[in-house]
């Protein structure tokens, strides 16, 4: 469950203030070097969020794919149904309403509307459309998450669209060289496809599920 420990409504500035500080609603244009080394800010932007330079040059030393690899450990049990997030990976400090433009913004973020990661981003949650040149990282997203190189996301509720496409549990569709997600209602499109539990089709050279193994194309729409 999402939620917030704190009030974003103690300081109200219009219209331009920086995202750095805290218990803050900015409405207009909001500004600050980076993300991520204080996740208990509590500031909100209704409207326009600019991160110079962010830490997207940095990312990759930063985080090293931390969703795809659980991911991965978890397709080695049995039991992946009543896998759960963590608190921490669903606290949210900083709620962006419109549109966020960076580098690289990375934390307890929350991205309504469009988020641009011109290198990558991580967040909590996105409800619309996470565009990044290199890396996609969010704990939930429901919208479109669109990257050259990786989308990573325990839950997917819509499209992905990336080289590498990882999901805990997708509803939508995966579009990539490889398509990995563990539940799978909706549609893999790829080179290599891979579903543990799949209600949809599979399309491309290889795929897998807990069916068959088939090239071309695959399906499954039973228990």
């Amino acid at each position: 469950m999402l939620g917030f420990s704190q009030s974003f409504k103690k300081n109200v500035k219009f219209p331009f203030w920086t995202m750095h500080t805290k218990n803050t609603t900015i409405h207009g244009l909001s500004w600050g070097i980076h993300s991520g080394f204080d996740n208990d800010r509590y500031v909100r932007t209704n409207g326009l969020r600019l991160e110079t330079p962010g830490l997207g040059f940095a990312i990759f030393l930063l985080y090293d794919y931390p969703i795809m690899w659980r991911i991965s450990e978890l397709e080695e049990k049995e039991d992946y149904t009543h896998f759960e997030l963590d608190k921490k990976e669903l606290h949210i400090s900083e709620v962006v309403n419109g549109i966020n433009v960076s580098s690289g913004s990375l934390g307890g973020l929350s991205y309504n509307g469009i988020t641009i990661g011109v290198f990558a981003q991580n967040g909590v949650l996105n409800n619309g459309i996470a565009l990044a040149g290199v890396w996609n990282s969010l704990a939930k997203s429901n919208g479109i998450m669109a990257s050259f190189i990786i989308n990573e996301t325990y839950y997917n509720k819509g499209l992905q669209l990336a080289s590498i496409n990882s999901s805990l549990d997708t509803k939508g569709i995966q579009i990539g060289l490889t398509n990995n997600s563990i539940k799978t209602v909706g549609l893999q499109i790829g080179g290599y496809n891979k579903s543990k539990k799949t209600r949809g089709i599979q399309i491309g050279l290889w795929n897998k599920n807990e069916k068959r193994k088939l090239p071309f194309i695959n399906w499954n729409f039973k228990d």
